[in-house]
C-alpha cells in the first residue's frame, strides 16, 4: 500500500465520474451521500466528497448494488470549501479488465 498520492500507479486509471456514496465500515451507520468518483482502476478509486476521511480508515464505496470495501490511502483538500479528494485502495481488487482494455460498451477514457 502506498501513502504517496504522486507515486506511479500500479494500474491504469480511467475517468469515471458517478455518484458513489461512502459508508463507514466501522458499523457506525454513518454514510457520506455527497461523494462521487473521479477515476477508477482495478486497484482503487479517486473520489470527491464533503466529509472527513482519514488515511487507514476502511470504508465501503457504493458503485453498484454491492459496496466495494476500501482503505483510505490519502486525502487532500479539494477546490471547493469543505471538499476533499481521497485515494481509496480496494481491499479486493475489481475483477476483470486486465491489460488496460476498455470494458465492452463503455465510454471510459484512459488517463494518460
Amino acid at each position: 500500500m502506498t501513502t504517496d498520492p504522486y507515486e506511479p500507479r500500479r494500474g491504469k486509471r480511467v475517468v469515471f465520474t458517478t455518484p458513489a456514496p461512502l459508508a463507514m465500515a466501522s458499523g457506525s451507520g454513518e454514510v457520506i451521500e455527497n461523494a462521487s468518483t473521479i477515476d477508477l482502476s482495478e486497484s482503487g478509486a479517486r473520489v470527491r466528497l464533503r466529509g472527513q476521511l482519514e488515511p487507514g480508515q476502511v470504508v465501503e464505496l457504493f458503485l453498484g448494488r454491492r459496496p466495494a470495501r476500501c482503505r483510505v490511502v490519502w486525502t487532500t483538500p479539494g477546490k471547493a470549501t469543505q471538499e476533499r479528494i481521497a485515494g481509496l485502495e480496494f481491499i479486493c481488487p475489481l475483477p476483470g479488465n486486465r491489460g488496460g482494455e476498455k470494458p465492452p460498451s463503455s465510454n471510459f477514457e484512459p488517463i494518460r
